[in-house]
């Protein structure tokens, strides 16, 4: 008994589903971006017994359009501003289809030669858009946080007194790892689980730029050494997830080749942005780094999962990732295969490659750094209205496309202040004509904005502010 339709009834559920997809991209300004659910309801609507019997596919995707539309927070539209969420694309899409329907598992070269292929080249791409060498090698994995891991293992291995691979670390000199306070979260979890142990992460003070400082980086390396510990990493920020700040990269570099440490830099946001026209000063040094993660998922418009990490010896990654048990051994040659399995820790993969590589085919470098010079124009668009106008502050600097602020109408302390834009915060969620959320700069509450959505429009900028601002004076 096969699971398959007919091809008559598999024609008619794709063309339903496409429906479906094409309804997504429709124009429709009345649509709210956050779908104003409460909790209870959605749990409600997907808390259901195990379905022994069959169902017509037509009637589930009835129910995808009515429960899955209904709930969802539409990221991929003009006026998503939450978080690092790239609004994706089209040609992606297809990809996606294309790739369930292969159903390739990339974890040695001859279960999926396409996919391992075709991730090793858009890896490569991936590494020339930034202008880090490109006889790198990398991984696409699900997202930076495990990109980040993958290479702080690296780093450990490579960086570490003693084989951890072998000993762990037992009986060494602690290490310690050296990230700005703007770092991401992700490393706190690495050193977490690399057995590093969190108060061995070094969160380095920032300047008025919230970028890392750099003799307060050196004085704690320094302090670290003549304490007895043994400092093997440290992390240049080339986009923070606050407010976008690019590290002096090329300073960090240097502090690491003096102190013989490992330099990673996390360009999981801003990587993309590398080579862009007025920007691309930010990243001199990025092509230092040892290692560096970027995620075609954010600023190259791809849709979810597509985190990406590189390394600039491959050598480095075998010597942490490659374990090969006898039932992974039947192909073993000497004829340039790679098995990916040998550059990261899972060894199950999807073929993720596809969309990145469809991706850039179909748009190109060029019209792709286009677009994220676009979305830096917006950044910039609405910093100017946000500096213009009487009744909101500028809360960071905005150097590539995230814009923090607070509405303030004058008279209130800071504690009111923070109140009042962590409630608006709120109203703006339920409300659904944009989306944002909050953060705290420099310990005050600030509503945040960030624009790598190739679909936002002037108008979609504009409404930011009349939205703020009409529900802070309510």
């Amino acid at each position: 008994m096969t699971l398959d339709f007919d091809d008559k009834q598999f024609d008619t559920a794709l063309r339903k589903a496409g429906d479906l997809v094409k309804e997504l991209y429709r124009e429709d300004s009345d649509r709210p971006v956050f779908a104003g659910k409460s909790a209870e309801e959605v749990i409600r609507l997907f808390d259901e017994p195990l379905p022994e019997e069959s169902e017509p596919v037509e009637k589930v995707l009835d129910r995808v359009r009515e429960q899955v539309f209904g709930t969802m927070t539409r990221s991929m539209g003009p006026r998503y501003f939450g978080y690092i969420t790239g609004g994706g694309n089209q040609v992606a899409v297809l990809a996606e289809m294309i790739k369930a329907s292969l159903n390739q598992n990339n974890l040695k070269w001859h279960s999926s030669p396409v996919s391992t292929e075709m991730e090793r080249l858009v890896m490569r791409w991936v590494a020339e858009f930034t202008g880090y060498p490109i006889d790198s090698a990398g991984v696409l994995l699900s997202g930076g946080s495990v990109a980040n891991f993958n290479c702080m293992a690296v780093a450990r291995t490579v960086k570490a007194p003693a084989n951890v691979s072998a000993e762990g670390l037992y009986g060494s000199k602690p290490l310690t790892v050296y990230v700005s306070e703007e770092g991401h979260s992700s490393f706190d979890k690495a050193v977490d689980m690399l057995g590093i142990g969190r108060n061995y992460l070094r969160k380095v003070p920032v300047d008025e730029e919230l970028r890392i400082d750099l003799e307060a980086l050196e004085r704690l390396i320094d302090r670290d050494r003549n304490a007895g510990f043994h400092p093997i990493c440290a992390i240049g920020v080339a986009g923070t997830t606050n407010n976008g700040a690019v590290d002096d990269l090329d300073g960090v570099a240097d502090i690491c080749e003096k102190h013989d440490l490992w330099y990673h830099v996390d360009a999981a946001y801003g990587g993309p942005a590398a080579r862009v026209e007025g920007v691309s000063h930010l990243f001199s040094g990025l092509e230092r780094a040892d290692s560096l993660v970027v995620n075609p998922h954010k600023w190259l418009y791809v849709p979810f999962e597509a985190g990406g990490a590189l390394v600039r010896n491959p050598e480095h990654l075998r010597a942490t990732f490659s374990t090969i048990p006898d039932y992974l051994r039947s192909d073993r040659g000497d004829d340039g295969r790679t098995d990916l399995m040998e550059y990261n820790l899972p060894l199950t993969k999807e073929f993720k490659a596809l969309k990145v590589w469809m991706t850039l085919k179909t748009y190109g470098a060029r019209r792709l750094r286009e677009s994220i010079r676009r979305d830096i124009d917006r950044a910039d668009m609405l910093a100017l209205m946000v500096e213009e106008h009487p009744r909101m502050e500028m809360m960071a600097p905005a150097p590539l496309s995230i814009v923090c602020f607070r509405y303030n109408p004058g008279g209130k302390d800071p504690d009111e202040l923070d109140r009042l834009n962590e409630r608006i915060a709120r109203e703006v969620e339920q409300d659904g004509r944009i989306f944002l959320t909050a953060t705290r700069i420099c310990g005050r509450a600030a509503l945040r904005t960030c624009f790598i959505n190739h679909r936002t429009r002037e108008q979609d900028v504009r409404l930011i502010v009349e939205v703020v601002d009409e529900l802070g004076a309510g």
